[in-house]
């Protein structure tokens, strides 16, 4: 009688416990404070993974040559559409999720490691269909090499989305600094020691061993033995839409650098890659550890539409208050970028710099408006959007490659323009937010940059005149000057510059609201 009254008190002490580690109840009564602590560290931790990225680039570029980067650029363009595959969606279905238990999330554990152990197999058999495919016998040994990467995956998948959801944002930003860190270390060390591209190769390889390390010393649960009948139906269904979307994604931005790497060879593939992920720091930087942040509190807020809609529309606002000028000033001066960035003998990518960025201008706003319809849970219509926009890309791509490198990257700025016109009809239909209201945040962001831009431009002979140095400091004075200056021309410019100054990383501060439903 004893042992049973033990065992059932033991029991239902572990059973609030798993509830009160899954619940998301109790994140909402403090919601305008957390919002605001997980805006500062993910701006803080962002500034130092942009400085950590960006000094991968500039050190690896000076010590490897192009080819390198093209070889594991060749190899990732096919595997990363496996990848698609190890999460089936089920990372975004938690996060997303009212509510979950520990049985639920425990036998999705074991359904991602299973479906990751069989990818990784599955890729590490395809290492000499890859080499085939490229006519280069490099490529197995990295294939194989890079097959571990999806066992470390699979180990943390749950884990890292438990940290989303209860917005330990903290836990996520060492994550990524010290495997980053670690990452660009190992490849550092080993390109010194005259490792070529098997440097890009482990560093990689490490910065995903650490992460695994990370998720689970940070993240205190564990999982039991998988459940028949534990509930999971819907969330499969969720994600299966989200991995369906996943891998149009995955076609999407991948197909280019396939094509190039078919037609062209490593080096125009090492070229654009390095061009590619240049051009996407700046963006990067702002809109993953937004999507981050802000996809666990939209969800929580799904049910509360009037405060849904004010923290969507202040996400956005700010958001591209800081990306749209830099995007302008990077493809004006995409030729001192590129030389100070990788040296002189990666100059051949300007163009392609240029190109890219113009795509940059308006893909980061199309990504946000998916958004609503993944943290709404509206995952058929996720799917539907994401086919629409990933398949016209793909189209843009193979009209494109008829004018080799530059006719890809010039297709990236078409299909975005053409993928933001149609989300504009589509995305909003049913929700809390309005075309209108977006379209409102977007505007004088957009005009103000593109007077900036022509400001940088007038005055570019003039300025090129001086050393790289100085001509980088001279535009950004001149185009910061200039757009703050055309901000305030705006009626109510001048307030608003100081509402966004008044909190960190635009979209993740919430302001106290009353709502039919309460405040935040």
């Amino acid at each position: 009688m004893l042992k049973t009254q033990i065992r059932g008190s033991i029991t239902n002490r572990k059973i609030k416990k798993d509830a009160s580690f899954f619940s998301t109840e109790q994140l909402k009564g403090d919601m305008k404070q957390r919002a605001i602590r997980a805006g500062m560290i993910t701006s803080a931790s962002q500034a130092i993974l942009f400085f950590l990225r960006l000094a991968s680039i500039v050190v690896l570029a000076r010590m490897l040559i192009p080819e390198h980067f093209g070889l594991i650029g060749m190899v990732t363009a096919l595997t990363v559409l496996i990848e698609r595959f190890q999460d089936i969606g089920l990372g975004d279905a938690i996060v997303q999720r009212k509510e979950i238990t520990h049985e639920q999330v425990s036998t999705l554990f074991w359904v991602n490691l299973g479906i990751c152990f069989f990818l990784a197999i599955l890729v590490a058999l395809s290492a000499k269909v890859v080499a085939w495919f490229y006519n280069d016998h490099r490529l197995i040994w990295i294939t194989v090499v890079f097959a571990c990467n999806f066992i470390f995956s699979g180990l943390v998948i749950q884990h890292k989305a438990l940290i989303r959801r209860r917005m330990r944002f903290d836990h996520f930003a060492l994550i990524s600094i010290f495997s980053t860190a670690f990452g660009f270390g190992v490849g550092i060390i080993l390109a010194w020691l005259g490792y070529g591209y098997w440097a890009l190769v482990w560093k990689q390889l490490a910065s995903s061993l650490l992460v695994t390390v990370l998720a689970w010393s940070f993240c205190p649960w564990r999982p039991g033995l998988p459940v028949r009948n534990a509930g999971i139906k819907s969330m499969l269904q969720f994600g299966g839409n989200v991995t369906g979307y996943n891998i149009l994604f995955y076609l999407s931005r991948n197909l280019d650098s396939i094509l190039i790497g078919k037609f062209f060879g490593a080096v125009q593939v090492g070229l654009y890659s390095r061009a590619a992920q240049l051009t996407a720091i700046p963006v990067t930087q702002l809109f993953e550890p937004t999507k981050n942040v802000s996809l666990p509190v939209l969800s929580t807020l799904q049910n509360d539409p009037v405060t849904y809609r004010n923290y969507y529309e202040k996400m956005l606002a700010v958001l591209v208050f800081i990306y749209m000028p830099m995007i302008v000033y990077i493809g004006i001066y995409a030729h001192p970028i590129v030389y100070i960035a990788l040296g002189s003998q990666w100059m051949d990518a300007v163009p392609i710099f240029r190109l890219l960025a113009i795509s940059f201008f308006t893909s980061p706003i199309v990504m946000l408006y998916g958004m609503i319809l993944l943290s709404s849970g509206q995952g058929r219509r996720y799917f539907l959007w994401g086919l629409f926009t990933n398949l016209s890309t793909i189209i843009f791509f193979i009209v494109g490659i008829k004018w080799g490198v530059l006719g890809i990257a010039a297709s990236w700025s078409i299909s975005t323009t053409a993928n933001l016109i149609f989300s504009l009809f589509f995305v909003f239909k049913g929700s809390p937010v309005s075309m209108v209201s977006t379209l409102k945040n977007i505007y004088r962001p957009a005009i103000a940059s593109i007077s900036m831009g022509i400001a940088l431009l007038l005055t570019y002979e003039f300025i090129s005149s001086f050393n790289v140095a100085l001509q980088i400091t001279l535009s950004i004075l001149l185009g910061s000057g200039s757009y703050f200056v055309i901000w305030i021309l705006f009626p109510g410019g001048y307030k608003k510059i100081i509402e966004f100054a008044s909190y960190p990383l635009s979209a993740l501060k919430l302001e106290k609201r009353t709502t039919p439903n309460g405040t935040i």
